[in-house]
């Protein structure tokens, strides 16, 4: 399974508020406290990065071989002629590969961030973005 930063900074923020009262509790002062809050932002920001960066096998070859969660590229397809207009736009876009498609999907349709569409379909954000914008040009 993918990385979800969502995720993962929703459990540090609710961990550091646990720990925040039980430094508090036992007398530590704000600076304290504010610096051990620093080291851990610091640790979880590398954390973030190493799995942001980073894919198991199993999701590589996942995406090599095209294969897709529940949305599937004929279904992806269908959307596509409903919203293009143009011919050519289409047989242009039906040569971008399936995987950037569907990440404009998620992005355009679906209302997703570009993180989350990372996290998803563990490919870089500046990759999703890249992509996005690819397809844009060809859409307009």
């Amino acid at each position: 399974m993918a990385y979800n930063h969502a995720k993962e900074e929703k459990k540090f923020k609710e961990q550091w508020e646990h720990k925040e009262r039980l430094y508090r509790e036992s007398g530590m002062t704000d600076d304290q406290i504010s610096v051990i809050r620093e080291y851990d932002e610091n640790a979880f920001k590398l954390d973030r990065a190493f799995y942001r960066r980073t894919m198991l096998l199993a999701e590589l070859e996942s995406i090599t071989e095209g294969k897709f969660d529940d949305r599937s590229d004929t279904y992806l397809e269908e959307y596509w002629t409903d919203i293009i207009d143009s011919n050519d736009k289409y047989c242009r876009l039906m040569k971008v590969p399936s995987i950037m498609r569907k990440a404009f999907y998620m992005y355009k349709v679906l209302g997703m961030y570009q993180d989350e569409i990372s996290s998803e379909l563990s490919i870089p954000q500046q990759t999703i973005s890249y992509w996005i914008g690819k397809i844009a040009e060809i859409l307009k």
